[in-house]
């Protein structure tokens, strides 16, 4: 079993990087049928019960006044001035449930951003974090955004570093002018893309001359957003993980699967998925008569 951590950050607020994560995930467990575990780093508030809910298939919306009784997986763990070592048991009690056998995430409360963090927080977080890869083939680590002592700790470790960008030239113009190089693989992500923008993925390729599968992006989705912010996010993408192409919900379901396939590719998983992993029809023929789509000449 290949073990991976996968990191993602952004420099900006903004970016949809926990949301990006955590629909990432869902297509690496209920698609290519891999074990993820989700973890989010101590320097922000824990939003993950958020997008995936508070327990396998039930997907309970957290309301905002719960938030303060929300159970804090890292404070449940072992602490390493105290001599004391994690084990898998521990960490696996801790973990809720999102696909039972295949998807968990560690809940956590909130926490304000520091300048520096004690180096026990760090070893806490790197513990955890081996033990999480040996329980799975990835584990995706939310960094938060903004640079700060804990996240470069965190992306000095990555074996994929998921980079969330905008499409503001200014941002972009920040951020590529001072990049870091970073130890493993580098995957660029833009949520919330707009394919109308000006810095299209076409255009960004070619200013910040990135390569094909240094770019992804997750499409605009007003109907997603809307039930990733009631925890639903892995339900929304079991339903429509086989949609063809006539479904509404095609366009962003595609870019999302290459997303994620050019990141477990990253990850050391090429030879390992099948690509496309769909079998998405091609379009149908139009009709001489109506100009429209033939639906009776469609292929199942």
């Amino acid at each position: 079993m290949i073990e991976r951590m996968v990191a993602f950050w952004s420099e900006e607020d903004g970016c949809g990087i926990t949301s990006g994560m955590a629909a990432v995930a869902s297509v690496c467990a209920d698609v290519w049928q891999r074990k993820i575990i989700l973890l989010q780093s101590r320097n922000q508030e824990g939003d993950l019960c958020q997008k995936l809910g508070n327990g396998a298939r039930t997907q309970i919306f957290v309301q905002e006044e719960d938030r303060s009784e929300r159970r804090d997986g890292w404070d449940q763990q072992p602490a390493p001035d105290r001599n004391q070592q994690p084990t898998r048991e521990r960490l696996f009690a801790c973990l809720i449930p999102v696909v039972r056998g295949r998807m968990y995430y560690l809940p956590q409360g909130d926490y304000k951003k520091r300048e520096k963090y004690p180096g026990y927080m760090k070893e806490e977080m790197r513990q955890t974090i081996d033990l999480a890869e040996q329980m799975s083939d990835l584990t995706f680590v939310d960094c938060g955004s903004g640079r700060d002592d804990l996240s470069e700790f965190l992306l000095s470790m990555a074996d994929v570093a998921v980079i969330g960008i905008s499409q503001e030239r200014q941002n972009l113009d920040a951020y590529f002018q001072n990049r870091h190089v970073y130890r493993g693989n580098v995957v660029y992500l833009v949520n919330q893309y707009q394919q109308e923008s000006i810095y299209n993925k076409k255009n960004l390729n070619r200013l910040f001359r990135l390569g094909e599968e240094e770019l992804t992006v997750i499409p605009g989705n007003p109907v997603f957003r809307h039930v990733s912010d009631r925890g639903k996010t892995e339900r929304f993408i079991r339903r429509h993980m086989k949609c063809r192409f006539y479904d509404h919900q095609y366009d962003f379901m595609k870019e999302l699967m290459q997303t994620t396939r050019i990141i477990l590719k990253a990850a050391g998983y090429e030879k390992t998925i099948r690509s496309p992993p769909l079998k998405m029809q091609p379009a149908l023929p139009y009709t001489k008569l109506t100009g429209q789509r033939d639906c009776r000449k469609l292929q199942i």
